[in-house]
């Protein structure tokens, strides 16, 4: 029977069993398939669902209005939904009943021994402010809580993907990197193996590595791709335009000027580290949609025959949800698409040209509120929207859980 026809039937135990027992046979095949990619979305927003109403802080955020909704006097009156719908209703998009309302199989957490999260971040990465980095927070809190492994890849914010390529395979290789909170690593064990979190640049960096280093493929268990740069970004196409033409010296010469002028007022002036390994021109180049649309089409079929898991999470805002500083480029990009995460729209997050990918969610934040903690006091009063209500410890069980559901974590 397929897994379409069980799913049409509520037979939920039997979906899992089958769809575990599918991916150890035949990863290809199962990943494939259109009934294995409607349950891994499903389960997937069930079980950040589950999490996210047990989170109090979540489930007063997602009671609050946002966006235009501020400024309106709402009725007086009880909220009768239930705390999963209401953490449905705030921070997931493109939903319907049957996400919220479905009853599936209690989430187990999976016994892990051998494999750990490799988290990879985007471009300006600790530039925004020291703590701007991906799941800063949660990454230590679940560390402590539930044991797990984690080691942060010390990915170059400000070069090409080829080049932090190196990083990569320092992370792999020797274990070089930092811990979940950020301390730099001094006695480095490289693991034996992995599940990836990629976020924005991390995401074409981690897919550019495997592809030019296959044999690392047996090591990963699975990626997400987190925001993930995939397609490229207009903003991207816009800046390289500008600084194409520039001497690469005069812009390195300038660097705390250029940074500030990408992100006026936030950017942080002090702490850079690795400065002349910057490439902000070849970082520019690597995002620019042609780039990576021509990538994605020249190396599908690797990234197929990989043999390697690629799950999508994207993220959707509004002009007047972003960080004001924002606005222009949120609003501007509305026109290619309306469920932009204020730097992609939802076709560079995904991989849509790797038949083994999988869209898991559309999320409802902006590009740093889906992955980072709350910004500085200072920088919160230049702008709004920086304080990042988002659940993202929720987002990340549910990751870890379903990879232990799908067998794939030792």
């Amino acid at each position: 029977m397929t897994i379409s026809a069980l799913l049409d039937e509520n037979r939920y135990d039997e979906v899992i069993t089958q769809v575990r027992e599918w991916v150890a046979a035949d990863r290809t095949a199962a990943l494939a398939d259109p009934g294995t990619k409607r349950w891994l979305a499903l389960r997937w927003k069930d079980l950040f669902l589950r999490e996210a109403a047990q989170d109090q802080a979540a489930v007063a955020a997602a009671e609050k209005p946002v966006g235009l909704g501020r400024l309106v006097s709402l009725p007086f009156g009880t909220d009768r939904r239930t705390d999963r719908q209401k953490v449905a209703d705030r921070f997931l998009k493109s939903i319907t009943s049957a996400d919220v309302d479905v009853e599936l199989p209690e989430a187990v957490d999976p016994v892990v021994e051998r494999t750990q999260l490799l988290l990879c971040p985007g471009l300006l990465s600790g530039i925004l402010h020291p703590g701007a980095h991906a799941f800063v927070a949660e990454a230590p809190a679940i560390a402590a809580e539930r044991g797990w492994q984690t080691l942060r890849a010390d990915l170059h914010p400000f070069r090409g993907c080829s080049a932090n390529e190196a990083d990569l395979k320092a992370a792999l290789d020797r274990g070089e990197g930092m811990q979940a909170d950020l301390t730099p690593i001094t006695d480095p064990t490289p693991p034996e193996r992995v599940w990836i979190i990629g976020y924005s640049k991390g995401g074409p960096d981690v897919l550019s590595f495997l592809v030019h280093h296959p044999e690392y493929a047996d090591r990963v268990a699975a990626v997400y791709t987190w925001a993930g740069a995939m397609g490229g970004s207009y903003t991207a196409d816009t800046i390289y335009g500008q600084i194409k033409d520039l001497d690469t010296k005069a812009i390195s010469d300038q660097l705390d000027a250029f940074l500030q002028m990408l992100s006026p007022g936030l950017v942080e002036r002090t702490g850079l580290r690795r400065v002349d390994e910057y490439d902000i021109k070849g970082a520019f180049h690597d995002l620019q949609t042609e780039v990576r649309q021509q990538f994605n089409a020249q190396h599908a079929g690797q990234v197929v025959a990989l043999g390697v898991p690629f799950f999508n999470i994207t993220g959707s805002t509004t002009p007047l949800e972003a960080p004001a500083f924002q606005f222009a480029d949120t609003a501007r990009m509305s026109a290619f698409d309306a469920n932009n995460d204020m730097q992609l729209t939802q076709a560079q997050a995904r991989m849509d040209d790797v038949p083994t990918a999988t869209h898991l969610a559309m999320l409802h934040g902006h590009h740093w509120d889906i992955a980072y903690d709350t910004f500085p006091r200072a920088m919160r009063m230049v702008s709004p929207n920086l304080d990042h209500p988002f659940p993202r410890k929720a987002a990340l069980i549910a990751c870890w859980q379903q990879l232990g559901e799908l067998g794939l974590l030792d």
